[in-house]
């Protein structure tokens, strides 16, 4: 019974990714953008925005909700999402880079690109075995800690034993170019016009930056997911997984001469958790093959125990930039990782109000996070008679 239900929704997102190509359905997206940006009040500037979301990428989890986020944005005209760029982190680049098509695939979108990156940081690969001894405490998943099993990126479609059936391989292709010189050709092309997201290692970006000495500057800025500011470590005792993966490229990204930053460090993922009340509302909404993806594959986890909540933190890159009106909780500070490997405090970001140039989100309102997320996933063109507080409110 199962295997056949699973057919069946094979043919519906077939069927719906059909209708979407050829124009049946819902191909004028104006009204639900209408909506949006009267709804929520969010910024709207004569140029629609482009965007490059750099990440690396798992099936499901936050960065795949970022994903969707942003090629939803992009489809109902809210953004312009240039290309998606793979850095090593969760998994290596090969491995995310396959992630990163399949589930393109899935939400009908096989017209954005993936560039890949690289999964090795500026200095090099470290001894993970050694550097524990140092800093006390590492957790054991990532890239970094089983490098034993490294897939080159270009095999992104011979991996071994990384290969996951449930997923299999992409029928579309990665791009030739690399991301480095992907990022680096969008921003000549569109001088102060495109913004970074960066939720995985910001290895790629630093390599970018120390390419060509205009990058930074010819930007619009960026967002990250990553560090922490006013908390413990959540990857070592002081510093977050993204940091501690490339604790060098950080630091340069973050000094470098960008027009505007935007970080949301993990101080912020605990104002965000994705919960039964999420999944509950996209149910209530439910009409595109996005929200169809989310709840066909996570939805019965959440129905078996709604106590359950994970976090979503690269999301929240995605949701501040395209609507700021969620934060609730900033400062301007200056910020400074922590680059000597020999350490216990390699990784992590020390702030300081004086002389602030970036803007830290701390907090965001949650309600009006998912009310927003839930109405642009499921591109809703009025407002629902249910929201995110009614659903937590039944739990």
């Amino acid at each position: 019974m199962k295997k056949r239900m699973s057919k069946i929704y094979i043919f519906i997102l077939t069927l719906l990714s059909v209708m979407i190509v050829t124009g049946c359905g819902n191909s004028d997206h104006s009204k639900a953008k209408e909506y949006l940006v009267e709804e929520y009040h969010t910024t709207q500037t004569e140029a629609i925005p482009k965007v490059i979301l750099d990440c690396d990428m798992t099936y499901l989890g936050d960065d795949a909700m970022c994903l969707s986020i942003l090629a939803q944005a992009d489809k109902l005209g809210l953004i312009e999402l240039l290309g998606i760029t793979i850095t090593g982190g969760n998994n290596f680049v090969s491995y995310g880079t396959n992630a990163a098509l399949v589930q393109l695939e899935q939400i009908g979108r096989k017209d954005i690109r993936v560039y890949m990156g690289t999964d090795i940081p500026l200095n090099g690969v470290r001894d993970f075995a050694e550097q524990e001894k140092i800093v006390g405490r590492i957790d054991h998943w990532g890239a970094l800690y089983h490098f034993d099993e490294y897939v080159e990126p270009e095999d992104y479609h011979n991996l071994g034993s990384l290969y996951e059936r449930k997923w299999g391989y992409s029928e579309k292709k990665a791009e030739d170019i690399s991301a480095v010189d992907f990022m680096i050709d969008q921003v000549s092309r569109y001088p102060h016009e495109v913004t970074l997201i960066s939720v995985g290692a910001a290895t790629n970006i630093a390599m970018a930056c120390q390419k060509d000495s205009n990058f930074a500057s010819g930007t619009a800025g960026i967002v990250y997911m990553g560090t922490i500011v006013e908390e413990q470590g959540t990857f070592t005792p002081y510093a977050d997984f993204n940091c501690f993966y490339d604790a060098d490229a950080y630091d340069i990204c973050l000094k470098s001469d960008f027009p505007a930053q935007m970080v949301i460090p993990h101080d912020a993922s605990k104002t965000a958790f994705l919960n039964k009340a999420v999944f509950d509302l996209l149910d209530a909404k439910n009409d595109t093959l996005t929200a169809a993806f989310w709840l066909e594959n996570l939805y019965s986890q959440y129905r078996r125990n709604p106590k359950n909540k994970q976090s979503c933190s690269d999301a929240i890159a995605a949701v501040c930039f395209l609507n700021p009106n969620v934060i609730t909780g900033e400062k301007m500070l200056s910020l400074e990782v922590n680059t000597d490997v020999e350490s216990p405090y390699y990784g992590q970001a020390t702030s300081s109000e004086e002389n602030g140039n970036i803007q830290v989100v701390l907090a965001v309102d949650e309600e009006l996070y998912w009310n927003f997320v839930t109405d642009l996933l499921c591109e809703m063109t009025e407002k629902s008679d249910q929201d995110y507080s009614y659903y937590v409110a039944l739990q």
